[in-house]
């Protein structure tokens, strides 16, 4: 028995890169002897997620329409990697000023969570952003046309708790950085991958 499945070969049937690409896969699994011939895996960019808090406890959000749940929704700023060679927490602090004005001295990865464990579909880099003040006009450049709003902790909470931030991976990364924010084990957190600064 062997601790992973075998990929034994891959058929590329969409390629919109780069936003998406679909892969039928041929695995066999941990016993050996079973073979899969068709498990689909759905690339995405991999991007960041920003729980941003301002000095005064206030926390940035991102008020937007999204077509999925047509409606408007509340979520975090986010973002995907642009610009060749940009690391995860560069693309973290650009989507963070490029969608709300915010700047933030004081950073902590706090996990990197994929949106589905069977087909991948992306994976969300986490960060914590302390002490965040405006220094600039939002500049978006998304389709969709959003508002920054700042909500208390408690308020963020509620809006989590009835629904507001169906999106999965952010309705996560909300519950874990309140739950981090309320305990104040985010720099622990932050150790536990290895960051030092």
């Amino acid at each position: 028995m062997t601790d992973g499945w075998e990929v034994l070969a891959e058929e590329e049937l969409l390629d919109g890169s780069p936003w998406i690409k679909v892969v039928a896969e041929t695995i066999r699994l941990e016993d050996g002897k079973t073979v899969i011939d068709d498990l689909y895996r759905v690339d995405l960019p991999t991007y960041a997620v920003v729980f941003a808090l301002t000095p005064d406890r206030q926390v940035v959000v991102v008020r937007q329409y999204r077509h999925t749940f047509r409606r408007q929704v509340v979520e975090l700023p986010a973002g995907i990697e642009l610009y060749s060679g940009e690391s995860i927490l560069e693309t973290a602090r650009r989507e963070l000023c490029e969608e709300t004005g915010y700047e933030s001295p004081e950073w902590y990865p706090i996990g990197i969570f994929a949106m589905d464990s069977n087909r991948g579909c992306g994976w969300a880099h986490a960060f914590l952003a302390l002490d965040a003040v405006r220094v600039a006009a939002p500049r978006s450049v998304d389709l969709q046309q959003q508002s920054v709003d700042l909500y208390s902790l408690s308020q963020l909470r509620d809006l989590w708790l009835f629904g507001d931030c169906p999106c999965a991976p952010m309705a996560a990364i909300i519950g874990l950085g309140l739950s981090l924010i309320e305990s104040g084990s985010y720099i622990e957190r932050a150790r536990m991958f290895g960051w030092t600064g």
